[in-house]
Order: structure tokens, then C-alpha cells, then sequence
């Protein structure tokens, strides 16, 4: 009996690496697709939420030469890429319609579904292959979920979390937790 239930679990066990080496490796050809048009090319970068996290990541972005196609629910956020010739769009969507890269930097889950499936979302004109980078601070279910859309529409999302205060406050007030136990 005990290793009837060895056989069977070593046959599940391999049917799992199987199926995961095959997701991997289906991953990794989307990825590479979209890394074969090379960073340095310096093609334009969506970006979509220029509040306190995503202005400064943005402006890095031009910094570094990289066109910027902006957009955000408050038009007066996107006034200075504008000032500096940066391309602004009037929805997510129109962003998805000009840019293969895409990155999100969005205060909740609920903007963030909003930006990706709402009526004027990104996945609405997403090019098949696109790379859609997520920074926002939301819930990692609806990370999850919104993978499986994109994947839907021959797009690769990425969650990509960051953590920190534009202004240091926070992470000042939280930095000491983080030393704890190092000597």
C-alpha cells in the first residue's frame, strides 16, 4: 500500500514539474519576444498613474531618454511630461494603442481594475505580446486576476511591487523594523 502511494505520488509529483516546465517555458517565450526588441532601443514606455510613486519613476524614465506616453485620471499630473514633449493620452487605452510597454503605479485595486478592464482600459487596445509592468499597491488576487486577462489577450503582465515614500517619512519611521536581528 505505502508504495502503491509512493508510485502515485512521484507520477503526480512529475505530471505538476511538467505542467509548471511548460508554463515556465511558455512565460519565457513571451518574455523573450518582448525583450528581442532590445531596451536600448529606447521605444516608448506607457505610463499610467503619475501620482506620488509614478511622476518620479516617469521623469527617470525621460531622464534616461525614454519616450513617456502618460496618462492619469488627473490631467494636471500630466502637465510637465506634456511641458517637456512627452506624449499625453486621454485614456489607458489609447496608451495600450501606442506603447508595447506598459507600466502601472496605481493607489488601489480598484483603480487598477479600473485601468486594465474598465470600459477605456488597457486590455481594451493591448498589442498581442506587450509587456504590462504593475507597480501599484494593490491586493495580489486581483494581481493574479488581472494576469489571467491579460494573458487572455496575448499580453505578459508582470506584478512588480515597490515599496518606499517619495519623500522618505515613511520609510524612515519604518527602516529600524527592517534592521532588526542585523549586526
Amino acid at each position: 500500500m505505502m508504495a502503491a502511494a509512493r508510485i502515485l505520488r512521484g507520477a503526480a509529483s512529475s505530471l505538476l514539474c511538467r505542467s509548471r516546465q511548460r508554463r515556465d517555458a511558455a512565460a519565457a517565450a513571451a518574455f523573450a519576444g518582448v525583450c528581442s526588441r532590445t531596451m536600448a532601443s529606447k521605444t516608448p514606455v506607457g505610463f499610467i498613474g503619475l501620482g506620488n510613486m509614478g511622476n518620479p519613476m516617469a521623469k527617470n524614465l525621460v531622464k534616461h531618454g525614454y519616450p513617456v506616453i502618460a496618462y492619469d485620471v488627473f490631467p494636471e499630473a500630466c502637465k510637465e511630461f506634456q511641458d517637456v514633449g512627452e506624449q499625453v493620452m486621454a485614456s489607458p487605452a489609447d496608451v495600450a494603442e501606442r506603447a508595447d510597454r506598459i507600466i502601472t503605479m496605481l493607489p488601489s485595486s480598484l483603480n487598477a481594475i479600473e485601468a486594465y478592464t474598465g470600459p477605456t482600459g488597457i486590455l481594451k487596445k493591448v498589442k498581442k505580446g506587450s509587456l504590462l509592468i504593475d507597480s501599484s499597491t494593490i491586493d495580489p488576487a486581483v494581481s493574479k486576476e488581472l494576469a489571467k486577462e491579460a494573458e487572455k489577450m496575448g499580453a505578459v503582465f508582470m506584478d512588480a511591487p515597490v515599496s518606499g515614500d517619495p519623500k522618505k517619512e515613511l520609510w524612515n519611521l519604518a527602516n529600524p523594523v527592517f534592521k532588526t536581528g542585523q549586526r
